[in-house]
C-alpha cells in the first residue's frame, strides 16, 4: 500500500511539473490587469504575454491588428518552450502603422521560444525590422523557431523606386550573432515579401548562427536579396565562429526579388561555411544563386544541389569574391545536379555561370540549358581560380549548334564548344546535347527529363549522395545505374506511363514471359530495343522479331522501346519470370 500511494504522489507531481499553461491575449476584450489564463481573463496586449509567459505555455491570440513593438523578455526551456500562435484560425496581425519603435518584434538572449501563424507588417521606416533576433555581446540564443509566419511591408521608405544608399536599409527578418552566438535556429514554411530593403536582406542570417535550417519559405518581391548566410562582417569577433555556418537552405521558392542598384539573389551565401542550398527554385531574381565573399576571407564548403534555376536576369549561379580589394573568395565548394535554364537578359551577357575568385570548386552533373545568346558562362579574368573543375554537364544552347556558343574564360573567348573543352582541358566527360525538357518555354518551363534524355544515368559514377537525398520532386535521388544529370531523377516506369500509355500499335505477351516474349505491332518500325530497368540498351533490332528470346536474363523488370519511322517512341513493360 505504501509503495501504491508513492506512486500515485510522483505520478501526480509528475504531472503537475509538466503541465501545460494556456495564456490568451484579446486586443477587443481582454485586460492586462487580468490572470490571462482563460478566455474570460484574457491580457490585453501581446507584450503582457512576452513579459509574463512561462516555460511549457502556449499564448493564445485572438483575431485582430496589434500596433505594437515587442519586446521578448522570457525564455523556455529545453522540452519546455513557449509558443505565441493565433488563437484557433484568427487572423493575427503586428502592425507598425503609427508606432514610435523601428523593429516589430525584437528577440535578445532567448532561449526555446517558437512563432506560429502570426503576420508581422507594414513598419515605413530607416533601418526598419520585422523580426530581429539576436544575442549580445555575453549572451547566447537557442531553440528559436519561426513557423508559418508572413512578414510584409518593412520599408526603409515608402518609394520602391527610390535608389538607396549604403546607410539606408530595411529588413523583414534579421538575425544577428555575437561572440557567443545561437545554435538551432529554425525559420520554415514563412511568406516574406512587398518589403522594400534598401542595401539588406528579406531573410538574413549573419554571424556567429551554428546551425540553421531555412525550409518550405515562399521569399518573393522584394527590392532586394531574397535569402543570405553571411559571414565575415565581424558580427562575432572571433573571425574563427563570425560565420553563419553548419545551415540548411531547402525547398524555398525565391523569385523576383530585384535591386535597382546591384545584382539581387534569389539566395545569397556570402560568407557562410558548411551550408547546404538543396531542393530550390529560384527565378526572376537578379540572379539564382550567388556564392559570394564580399569581404577578407572566404565563403566555405558550400554545397548547391537539386535545385532549379531559371530566367534570372544577370546568371543562373554565381561563385566567387569579386574584387583584388579584399582577400574574399569561395573556396572547396560543390554545385551538381542542379537545372539551369535562360539566365541572362541581353544587357548582361554573362550566361548561365559568372565565376571570379573562387578556388577548389567543382560543378558537376549539372543542365545548362541558355537563351538565345548561346552564352554558356564568363569567367572573370581575377586572381586566385586555382584548382576548380567543371565536368560531367550537359550543355545545351536553342539553336542546337555547338559550333556557335560563347565562353569567356579568363581572357580567352571561345566560339565552339569543342575549342573550349580542348582550350581549358574542363569538361572531358561533359557533352552538348539537348536534354530533352519536358516544356523548355518560358514563362513557366518544365524542367523534368523525358524519355531518351541523354542526361539519364549520366552523372559523373563517383557522385555521393547523401543518406535520404531526394531530386527536386522528393524522389530518390538515384533511379538507375547512376544518378541522372540535372535537378530530377527520371522514372522510367512513370514516365514511360506519362508518355506513352496512351500510344498504341505495340502488345507484348506473355507478360510475366519466362523463356521468350512475343511482340505484335501494327506501326512501321525504325528501331526496337529491350532495356533494363537501369536504362542499359541489352538488344536491338532493326526490324519486328517475332519474339524475344530472354535466354541469359536474369529475372527482374524489363522494357521494350519502338521506334516509328516517323519517329514516335512507344514503349511497354514486361516482367521476366
Amino acid at each position: 500500500m505504501i509503495k501504491k500511494i508513492l506512486f500515485l504522489i510522483c505520478f501526480l507531481h509528475s504531472i503537475l511539473i509538466h503541465a501545460q499553461t494556456i495564456y490568451y491575449v484579446d486586443g477587443a476584450g481582454g485586460s492586462n490587469s487580468n490572470t490571462g489564463t482563460s478566455l474570460l481573463q484574457a491580457w490585453k496586449t501581446i507584450q503582457k504575454a512576452c513579459d509574463a509567459a512561462t516555460p511549457n505555455s502556449i499564448v493564445e491570440i485572438k483575431a485582430g491588428t496589434y500596433y505594437e513593438n515587442l519586446v521578448l523578455n522570457v525564455s523556455g526551456t529545453a522540452g519546455n518552450p513557449i509558443t505565441f500562435r493565433n488563437y484557433q484560425n484568427d487572423s493575427v496581425f503586428i502592425d507598425g502603422t503609427g508606432t514610435a519603435g523601428t523593429t516589430l518584434m525584437s528577440i535578445t538572449d532567448q532561449n526555446y521560444l517558437t512563432f506560429d501563424n502570426l503576420v508581422f507588417q507594414n513598419l515605413t521606416v530607416n533601418n526598419a525590422q520585422g523580426i530581429l533576433a539576436q544575442t549580445s555581446t555575453s549572451g547566447t540564443s537557442t531553440g528559436l523557431r519561426f513557423h508559418n509566419l508572413i512578414i510584409r511591408h518593412i520599408n526603409w521608405t515608402a518609394n520602391a523606386s527610390a535608389i538607396p544608399n549604403s546607410n539606408d536599409n530595411a529588413q523583414a527578418f534579421i538575425v544577428y550573432g555575437l561572440a557567443n552566438g545561437m545554435t538551432h535556429l529554425t525559420v520554415d514554411s514563412c511568406q516574406v515579401y512587398s518589403n522594400i530593403l534598401g542595401f539588406s536582406e528579406a531573410v538574413s542570417i549573419d554571424g556567429n548562427i551554428n546551425g540553421f535550417t531555412v525550409s518550405n519559405c515562399l521569399v518573393h518581391d522584394n527590392t532586394n536579396i531574397g535569402i543570405l548566410a553571411a559571414g565575415n562582417y565581424g558580427t562575432s569577433p572571433n573571425p574563427s565562429t563570425d560565420h553563419a555556418r553548419h545551415g540548411l537552405i531547402t525547398r524555398n521558392t525565391c523569385f523576383n526579388n530585384v535591386s535597382l542598384y546591384a545584382t539581387s539573389a534569389g539566395i545569397y551565401i556570402d560568407g557562410g561555411w558548411s551550408v547546404v542550398v538543396d531542393g530550390n527554385k529560384s527565378y526572376g531574381n537578379g540572379s539564382g544563386i550567388e556564392l559570394g565573399c564580399e569581404q577578407n576571407g572566404t565563403t566555405d564548403s558550400i554545397t548547391v544541389k537539386n535545385n532549379i534555376i531559371y530566367n534570372n536576369q544577370y546568371t543562373g549561379l554565381a561563385i566567387g569574391g569579386y574584387t583584388t580589394a579584399t582577400t574574399g573568395q569561395v573556396t572547396n565548394s560543390l554545385v551538381r545536379n542542379n537545372t539551369f535554364f535562360h539566365n541572362t537578359l541581353p544587357a548582361n551577357n554573362t550566361g548561365e555561370i559568372e565565376m571570379s575568385k573562387a578556388s577548389n570548386c567543382t560543378i558537376e552533373n549539372n543542365v545548362f540549358y541558355t537563351d538565345p545568346q548561346n552564352i554558356l558562362f564568363t569567367a572573370d579574368s581575377i586572381a586566385p581560380q586555382l584548382n576548380n573543375t567543371f565536368d560531367y554537364n550537359c550543355w545545351f544552347t536553342p539553336g542546337n549548334d555547338s559550333t556557335n556558343i560563347t565562353v569567356q574564360w579568363l581572357q580567352t573567348n571561345y566560339t565552339t564548344f569543342g575549342a573550349y573543352r580542348a582550350g581549358t582541358s574542363l569538361e572531358a566527360h561533359s557533352f552538348y546535347a539537348d536534354p530533352l525538357l519536358s516544356n523548355a518555354v518560358l514563362p513557366q518551363p518544365d524542367l523534368h527529363l523525358v524519355n531518351l534524355s541523354p542526361c539519364i544515368n549520366r552523372s559523373n559514377p563517383a557522385t555521393v549522395i547523401s543518406a535520404g537525398e531526394t531530386d527536386f520532386d522528393g524522389n530518390p535521388r538515384l533511379n538507375g545505374a547512376r544518378v541522372d544529370i540535372g535537378a530530377y531523377e527520371y522514372d522510367l516506369i512513370s514516365g514511360m506511363k506519362e508518355d506513352y500509355v496512351s500510344r498504341a500499335n505495340l502488345e507484348l505477351y506473355p507478360n510475366p514471359a519466362s523463356a521468350a516474349i512475343f511482340l505484335r505491332t501494327e506501326s512501321s518500325i525504325r528501331n526496337i530495343q529491350l532495356i533494363s530497368m537501369e536504362g542499359v540498351v541489352l538488344r536491338e533490332w532493326n526490324h519486328v522479331p517475332n519474339l524475344i528470346s530472354l535466354d541469359g536474363l536474369p529475372s527482374g523488370i524489363y522494357m521494350v522501346r519502338l521506334i516509328t519511322k516517323e519517329g514516335e517512341i512507344i514503349c511497354r513493360v514486361f516482367t521476366r519470370q
